[in-house]
């Protein structure tokens, strides 16, 4: 057990440790959250008891809640289908980005975004490429106006429900569900503004994409093998015809599982030599195809010469999938597919496949067997790109009950007659009762990872207050605090939320900065309630970096995005979006 007196600097250490952690993201974030949390279990700072406390939480159960009815509603209803009727008629990207935008935002208002975006990403690349826009000028702009239509609700992100949970913990006054509707709506639009007038602008073409091509290539790591009965054994790479491929480029020979130190034109091939291609998906389909002499590895089964069913999909935020390799998670058997390429922006992967670990956003090139849809559907993992599932279509009756109920439900939680909770688990029963939930929808909704980092922030705030951490770092961050200007304290508030939510997760900078906020509100003028709100939209304002928010992982491999685009478009949306927040504070708080 540490002694009381080294309890401030441990905590301090332990979770600046954490912070680094995050952003060099070398790790799974819900990993970073139980080793820190074991830590300061460890030295004693920690209980086991009060750790498990956020398991009765009642905005995490809201949390989970959401998730799972959100799951009920995209596999029942044609999502899909309602924005493909919303774009009818668009044929510029401004107009698509308006009407996407101000869709998707309002399904973000009420559902969980992430697979609202997840459902776009195919609609929205498809658009581009049958319109020659390039997809890199819609969907960070998809991904923006998810996290913009976050900030109008209560539920809209879970940003807002962890607060209310530390909030809860502290038997503070809540945040009410119509504390974010003026303050959102007036972000939102000012956002999509931006977004409308400088996306098409200020992000660029894929770098392949030229005015006549529809097809958009993108380059992948793709394993092949030499079976032992093919006619290259004893050829060299350039005999081979294996030197100078158009389109693609062979970067690494293994044989016998060790790489060669340099691949030469003289180097002679044999049997059961594992060659890595990087080059486009089609050339590399093509390549094979027309070889004789390569396989693609793995993917006999398949029989992918006569049936070349290939797709590609992004790994999806909190897939099974993240930081794990084909191998150990035994891909084949689990999905009915083989991953014969792999894109990572900005990386130069290297080595078999089966060894690599993958990472959220990830594009897989994948040759599917018969069950692909049904085995990932369950589960998932990977956003498809080139095909989606349809939502069986319900009864007219079935949609009206469902809509009228839950309308009906969260009317009676805005008026305070039920909480938020007991309203949405409402709406789960009104789902189970029509038939639109079933248990496997609940097991497949309920992520563990989720749920570790979900009750690990709630504990970590609790450390931060208990030990004396967080008087220590306002004492520090807003020293004179009692005398500053109030809109100054919101500005100091908003922009150490915002530096957090940038690099870290916003569930991490919503946990860490709630202590430092509640011990700011008894020194300060301000009313506790906009200091709260204030860090809830800090938290909320992440779109200068792909790690801010879950949904711009999602879109960067497909966007081939680099860091710096985030920063060019998200720059100004975070003007904006500060300016709006600002405006409403002060004359709704502070006038």
């Amino acid at each position: 057990m540490l002694p009381a007196e080294y309890h401030i600097t441990t905590v301090l250490v332990i979770i600046g440790l954490m912070i680094i952690l995050l952003v060099t993201d070398r790790l799974k974030t819900s990993l970073v959250f139980l080793l820190a949390c074991t830590a300061l279990a460890v030295v004693g700072v920690l209980s086991v008891e009060t750790y498990f406390n956020g398991l009765a939480n009642g905005s995490i159960l809201t949390i989970f809640l959401l998730i799972i009815i959100t799951s009920g509603i995209n596999e029942n209803f044609n999502l899909a289908g309602a924005f493909a009727q919303l774009f009818k008629g668009v044929t510029g990207p401004r107009s698509f980005i308006f009407r996407m935008g101000a869709g998707v935002a309002g399904f973000s208002a009420f559902m969980n975004n992430t697979p609202v975006v997840a459902v776009m990403m195919p609609h929205v690349y498809d658009w581009g490429k049958k319109h020659q826009v390039s997809p890199s000028k819609l969907l960070m702009p998809l991904s923006f106006a998810a996290i913009l239509g976050g900030v109008i609700t209560l539920i809209g992100t879970s940003t807002n429900l962890v607060l209310n949970g530390l909030l809860q913990e502290y038997n503070q006054p809540t945040l009410a569900f119509f504390d974010f509707l003026w303050p959102g709506l007036l972000i939102t639009a000012t956002g999509l503004i931006a977004l409308i007038f400088l996306a098409p602008i200020l992000l660029k073409d894929f770098p392949t994409t030229n005015a006549t091509s529809k097809n958009q290539k993108r380059e992948y790591l793709v394993e092949t093998s030499i079976p032992g009965e093919s006619p290259l054994i004893g050829q060299t790479v350039e005999a081979a015809g294996l030197r100078n491929l158009e389109g693609v480029f062979l970067t690494e020979i293994i044989r016998k599982d060790r790489p060669l130190p340099a691949v030469g034109p003289t180097e002679i091939l044999e049997a059961h030599d594992v060659l890595l291609f990087a080059g486009d998906n089609a050339t590399i389909v093509e390549l094979v195809q027309q070889k004789k002499g390569l396989n693609l590895s793995k993917t006999d089964q398949f029989n992918l010469i006569d049936n070349t069913q290939v797709v590609e999909a992004v790994v999806a935020q909190n897939s099974a999938l993240d930081r794990t390799n084909v191998k150990e998670i035994g891909f084949r058997e689990r999905y009915d597919a083989a991953i014969i390429g792999i894109h990572r922006k900005g990386e130069k992967l290297s080595g078999k496949i089966g060894s690599i670990a993958l990472h959220t956003g990830d594009l897989l090139l994948l040759v599917a067997g018969a069950e692909f849809n049904e085995r990932n559907g369950r589960n998932e993992d990977m956003i498809v790109l080139s095909t989606q599932r349809s939502a069986e279509e319900l009864s007219k009756g079935r949609k009206l009950g469902f809509l009228a109920g839950t309308v009906g439900l969260l009317a009676l939680s805005a008026s305070g007659l039920l909480s938020l909770f007991e309203a949405l688990l409402g709406v789960a029963l009104l789902q189970v009762l029509l038939g639109l939930l079933t248990l496997d929808t609940v097991k497949r909704s309920v992520s563990l990872d989720l749920l570790i980092i979900l009750i690990s922030a709630l504990a970590l705030g609790e450390v931060l207050i208990g030990s004396g951490a967080a008087q220590f770092l306002t004492d520090t961050l807003f020293a004179g605090a009692h005398l500053w200007d109030p809109m100054t304290t919101l500005i100091g508030v908003f922009a150490t939320t915002f530096l957090l939510t940038s690099f870290i997760t916003n569930v991490a900078a919503v946990s860490i900065i709630f202590p430092v906020v509640f011990s700011l509100s008894t020194a300060s003028a301000v009313p506790p309630h906009a200091l709260y709100l204030t860090a809830a939209y800090g938290a909320s304002c992440c779109f200068i970096t792909p790690y801010a928010y879950q949904t711009n992982l999602m879109v960067m491999e497909l966007g081939n995005y680099k860091f710096l685009d985030f920063f060019k478009l998200g720059f100004f949306v975070t003007i904006l979006y500060s300016l709006s927040y600002f405006a409403y504070a002060y004359f709704v708080f502070l006038k």
